[in-house]
């Protein structure tokens, strides 16, 4: 039988109350299906109502963070030597490489690299190259062959939907288990765009908590409704990719599910992109992000010229500033335990 959450209370802030129900279409592929979202009327977290059973045919082989081989988009050697450079400048340097990673890593997953190092930096690498880094949802494995491009020299990606396990030419290694089956600890333990495909949060984020070492902290980076992008499109929102997304957690469910674990949030710095307006104007005209006429496949037949998608990405920049992008970067630390005094 499917998941059904329709009597649930929040999974984020646990209130039993909700404002509205979001009737969301498949927009990713095109599938003519539609999909009720509870949204909580206290802290305005989302949460699909009805799992389905069987969610395969949502992710297909083209499903794109499992469809690029690391090996092949950063493996040949002069790709690998010039990426390397980017990778190790904006992970360990003055970032000076940055702004040619787009001529250098030509596809949408990869260009959005450099930025995702950002976040890692922010979260810290307490020991540097030798910080023990668990990867949640890897997919692919491209961030993991990227740190060991790095020179990181431990790091661990997991999905339970991989194909099978591996060993990458960097020393990373991809690991078919779910974040539960995880053994040892980890300096810095990362959701990058996995944790909204969990149908439960707190339970994972409790997992990675607990198998952080001594000063550790967790990386979560996915979307929110809390956003200039939501309260805008609403169910033609790009980033609630129906059915995949099952909880779309807002900034204040985020720090009150955080704060129920014992942990606090230590900093939030926002990542939108174009891809918020682009994408979901795409969907009110009808058009896929798979489609062939989409800025995700082709650029040229999209029905937007290159000075509208500038004027997004400028736009982007603004909410984020602002922090009020439709996607964000927080790093999470458990609260440190008082120290009793004694009188």
């Amino acid at each position: 039988m499917p998941l059904t959450n329709a009597t649930q209370r929040c999974p984020a802030c646990l209130s039993a109350s909700r404002s509205e129900v979001l009737t969301v279409r498949e927009n990713m592929f095109g599938i003519s299906e539609d999909f009720d979202y509870s949204v909580c009327s206290d802290c305005g977290t989302l949460a699909l109502i009805t799992v389905p059973e069987d969610m395969a045919p949502y992710y297909p082989s083209n499903y794109y963070s499992v469809d690029l081989d690391p090996e092949r988009a950063l493996g040949a050697p002069v790709v690998r030597q010039f990426a390397q450079l980017v990778i190790s400048s904006a992970l360990w340097g003055r970032g000076v490489f940055s702004g040619v990673a787009s001529a250098v890593i030509p596809r949408r997953q990869l260009r959005t690299l450099v930025s995702v190092l950002g976040s890692i930096r922010r979260a810290g690498l307490a020991n540097g190259r030798e910080t023990r880094v668990l990867d949640v949802g890897c997919g692919s494995g491209i961030l993991v062959f990227a740190l060991g491009l790095a020179g990181v020299q431990d790091v661990v990606g997991v999905d339970p939907f991989m194909s099978s396990g591996r060993e990458l030419s960097t020393g990373g290694c991809l690991i078919k288990q779910d974040l539960s089956e995880v053994e040892g600890s980890y300096d810095l333990i990362m959701f990058h765009h996995s944790l909204e495909h969990v149908p439960d949060p707190e339970a994972s984020l409790k997992e990675a908590l607990k198998r952080l070492t001594p000063g550790g902290r967790v990386l979560i980076r996915m979307p929110t409704p809390s956003s200039h992008a939501f309260a805008t499109y609403g169910a033609a929102w790009v980033s609630l990719d129906a059915p995949r997304h099952l909880v779309v957690l807002s900034r204040p469910g985020l720090e009150t599910l955080c704060q129920r674990l014992g942990a606090g949030v230590v900093s939030v710095a926002d990542d939108s992109t174009s891809f918020q307006f682009w994408g979901s104007e795409q969907y009110l005209l009808g058009i896929p992000l798979m489609d062939r006429r989409s800025v995700m496949v082709k650029p040229s037949d999209a029905p937007f010229s290159k000075a509208q998608l500038k004027a997004w990405e400028e736009q982007a920049a603004v909410l984020n500033k602002e922090g009020r992008g439709d996607q964000a970067a927080w790093v999470v630390a458990p609260t440190p335990t008082p120290t009793p005094t004694f009188p």
